[in-house]
């Protein structure tokens, strides 16, 4: 009887390795928050060291983001374009905000927002773990784990980058939270535990009712219905009250969140691309995914194989160690989500909650058009919520070395491979998860160095493309700012996507600007026609494989569709890069025009898909049509998507000049219309936007 109570008292403690060393016993907790503290210091190096090595343009755009949020006073500004849907609500951004007031948006608020996350991630990380009956000495451990990285692929998702990191902690604490409240018999404790849920289901939906609903919509409504179903709702299982708060708090909250996110939506702009327009796959290319899912997988834990090196050098013989250890951990995750709708222990509901969330997610994986086949190991950055959930549960889910060895033994090898991981991870390793454990290899162009070329030759204001801008502007602390543009025509033209109107405004910057371009982007681009514009180019500078192109003023002042006030004349011409139907381009006087014949019906010119901010404003087409008792032509504005029209004239003839005016009351892509009818010969010279008076 003895042995029975004892073993009933300290349950927790049969999963200690130590368990029949009862001097030893007392050493595994201060050994294992040792190992927790000396990972931490790794991952504080690396958030405030290392990857300043790594920074991208996506890392820097919740810096420009707190800056454009500080410099507007609006948490939503106006003239910022969010990307994919989402608006951005709890976010990294939120560390920077007040940091701001103390510092420059620069590097070092990035780290100190991606302490902070980290924090928050471990934080949750012990929670969770807690959540299954095992001792302070395994959650500990099971922490120190993700406090060690585990790869590259994770470090950059959780802590450099950290998108991923505000989204597994969010949801983590949306499970512990449920968990909490369906436990609790006290009504006070309730209601504190019900407002917690709802607040952080609330700001998740607030952020993209989409993403949510997956995240963190379904696990918890799957979680909590296992609960009931389970438990029973009675005094012994879960209480009513909980049961009311549980379901007030998860319906208010989807519903709530979801309706902040549409009024928001209204009032904010939002540029869709890649994951905005997911689509089904076929099912050839769903057979395809499944094999690029394991490799996903596989490069999340750090596993994925050192292909080219040495079977027995040492990147080759810790490949392997951690290709076996990301293997065991992947079989015991598949047997925790195929276990998780049984009864039993404690940790079944977060078992449910991480088995639903990773299952959905790896749906989306392998059944649409969300990862990027090009580059896979980069796609596995959804799965790292739902894989970090689910491999806590798979490490903490209690076990018996006499009774299941092979499961304890797993568990004690991948906890040795992830807690000895901190050094390859954060020192050694990409954000590809490729080991480089000699030397890592440099980048190809350093862009801390570029940023104090640019300084050094009196250049404080550009343009590039999207990968050499915003990292730039941070890890210069602001002293040289670089905007987004795109080349996708033959002039530059502003990257609206995590970024702000007003960096493309005549008036922003006034003095010497430049293009950064590598040789091929600089091919891309018709230097003679923006010559012809009053923009050559000064001086030319080189940076390794950069050229720095220099003007003598800001180039937003003369390109056409850049500042999106139009607060002076903006001229379209007829040439070679105007879209038409119906018209063909000819020499007309001392210019070019696009000629409809007679008979032609359709659209003689349309585009040119400008960005128009709010307002009223005056068209003036230059176009000629000859006289015919039918209209002849056709002009009009209309706003995209969707093409509407907001002013339209028909003509039955014209030598001259024709004006429209049309107003905004938020920022659109504009089309201006030429529309031959049939009816006569139509030619079209240029199209003129300009703000006109209240």
């Amino acid at each position: 009887m003895a042995i029975q109570e004892q073993s009933r008292t300290i349950p927790a403690e049969q999963n200690l390795p130590a368990e029949g060393l009862p001097k030893a016993r007392s050493y595994w907790l201060p050994a294992a928050v040792l190992i927790l503290a000396i990972n931490f210091c790794f991952l504080v190096f690396y958030v405030f060291v290392e990857y300043k090595k790594l920074f991208h343009a996506d890392s820097a755009m919740k810096v420009l983001l707190a800056r454009e949020i500080v410099s507007s006073h609006n948490f939503f500004p106006s003239d910022w374009y969010y990307g994919n849907n989402d608006i951005v609500v709890v976010f990294g951004h939120l560390f920077i905000i007040p940091a701001l007031a103390f510092l420059p948006a620069g590097f070092t608020v990035h780290a100190i927002s991606g302490l902070v996350t980290s924090i928050l991630v471990l934080h949750s990380v012990w929670l969770a773990a807690g959540l299954a009956p095992i001792g302070k000495t395994r959650r500990t451990l099971i922490t120190a784990s993700v406090a060690a990285g585990m790869s590259g692929v994770l470090a950059e998702n959780l802590y450099g980058q950290a998108s991923y990191g505000t989204i597994l902690y969010m949801s983590l604490y949306s499970i512990y939270c449920l968990v909490r409240l369906m436990r609790e018999k006290s009504t006070k404790d309730v209601v504190l535990w019900s407002v917690l849920l709802c607040l952080l289901i609330t700001a998740e939906f607030w952020g993209n009712p989409q993403r949510a609903i997956v995240t963190i919509g379904m696990p918890l409504v799957a979680a909590a219905l296992w609960s009931i179903h389970r438990l029973g709702v009675h005094n012994a299982g879960v209480g009513r009250a909980s049961l009311v708060g549980a379901t007030a708090s998860i319906c208010a909250a989807i519903g709530g969140g979801t309706i902040l996110y549409g009024v928001t939506f209204a009032h904010v702009n939002n540029a869709a691309r890649d994951a905005s327009s997911v689509q089904w796959l076929p099912y050839d290319a769903i057979v395809g995914n499944l094999l690029v899912l394991g490799k996903e997988v596989l490069a999340v834990f750090g596993g994925s194989p050192p292909g080219g090196s040495g079977l027995l050098t040492v990147i080759g013989l810790y490949g392997a160690l951690r290709l076996i250890v990301a293997i065991i951990l992947v079989a015991l995750i598949v047997r925790s989500v195929a276990t998780s709708v049984r009864p039993g222990d404690a940790v079944r509901p977060l078992a449910i909650y991480g088995s639903v969330g990773l299952l959905s997610v790896c749906l989306l994986q392998v059944a649409t058009t969300i990862p990027n086949l090009a580059d896979p190991i980069g796609s596995s950055r959804y799965l790292v919520p739902a894989l970090v959930t689910m491999a806590i549960v798979a490490l903490a889910t209690p076990l018996d070395m006499r009774l299941r060895p092979i499961e304890f033994l797993s568990v004690a090898v991948v906890l040795a491979g992830l807690l000895t991981s901190a050094y390859p991870t954060f020192v050694r390793s990409d954000t590809l998860s490729h080991l480089a454990l000699v030397q890592r290899k440099p980048r190809a162009i350093d862009l801390s160095d570029l940023a104090r070329y640019l300084q050094a030759n009196g250049l404080t204001y550009g343009y590039a493309t999207y990968w050499n801008a915003g990292s730039v502007s941070v890890l210069s602390d602001e002293h040289v700012l670089v905007r987004q543009i795109t080349l996708d025509h033959a002039l530059p033209m502003p990257m609206r996507f995590l970024s702000a109107d007003r960096w493309y405004n005549a008036d922003t910057w006034k003095g010497e600007t430049f293009l950064l371009l590598t040789q091929e982007d600089a091919n891309k681009i018709d230097w003679k026609r923006l010559a012809a514009l009053g923009l050559p180019v000064s001086r030319k500078l080189q940076f390794g494989d950069l050229g720095i192109f220099v003007f003598a003023e800001n180039i937003a002042a003369k390109l056409p569709g850049w500042d999106v006030r139009f607060m002076q004349p903006v001229t379209f011409h007829a040439d070679a890069q105007a879209l038409t139907q119906v018209g063909s381009l000819q020499q007309r006087g001392d210019g070019k025009a696009l000629v409809a014949p007679p008979e032609a019906n359709g659209a003689l010119y349309y585009g040119p898909y400008v960005t128009v901010a709010p307002g009223r404003y005056r068209l003036t087409f230059d176009v000629e049509a000859s006289s015919s008792p039918a209209a002849t032509l056709r002009l009009d504005a209309a706003a995209s998507p969707g093409g509407i029209v907001l002013v339209q004239k028909d003509l039955t003839e014209s030598h001259g000049p024709q004006q429209l005016l049309f107003s905004l009351d938020h920022t659109s892509a504009m089309e201006f219309r030429v529309w031959a009818l049939g009816n006569g010969a139509v030619a079209f010279k240029s199209v003129t936007i300009e703000r006109a008076s209240p």
